[in-house]
């Protein structure tokens, strides 16, 4: 009975366990962010960033930039996503897919369908950008070769 209760009460399960979670929380959403979502819209080009851009700014009254906002739209869930599954400047990167899940989700609410999985997304990025990229990250790497180097 012992083992059972430290199976469901014990606040770490394994050595590490905060680790291999965060790496699992980093990898695996930005994976499917990367393959779903970012990929196509990094290789449609501008008329998709415009197109985007338009999207989202309109939703605030914006009536110019859209396709900077659009391409930032792609380079986050198409490049910044890979920043965050190598675990390399991963609080800078999830702002910028938090930012562009918020107006994903506002954009999917305005236009009568479901916003959950922009809102799941911004979810997941607000725990990694809170949390850190953990020791299994390329952060943790260069952090400690620059303590030992000083």
């Amino acid at each position: 009975m012992n083992k059972f209760l430290k199976l469901f009460f014990k606040t770490k399960m394994f050595p590490n366990s905060y680790d291999w979670a965060m790496l699992t929380l980093r990898v695996i959403p930005s994976f499917y962010l990367f393959y779903y979502h970012g990929i196509g819209k990094l290789a449609r080009g501008s008329s998709s960033w415009e197109w985007l851009g338009e999207a989202a700014l309109s939703l605030i009254g914006i009536e110019f930039g859209y396709i900077i906002f659009g391409f930032f739209a792609a380079l986050s869930e198409g490049v910044f996503s890979w920043l965050v599954i190598l675990g390399l400047f991963t609080r800078i990167a999830s702002i910028f897919i938090m930012v562009t899940m918020f107006f994903a989700g506002f954009y999917h609410l305005a236009q009568g369908d479901s916003p959950e999985s922009a809102f799941i997304y911004f979810t997941i990025y607000l725990v990694v950008f809170i949390l850190g990229s953990g020791k299994y990250s390329l952060e943790y790497l260069l952090s400690k070769k620059l303590r030992s180097e000083n």
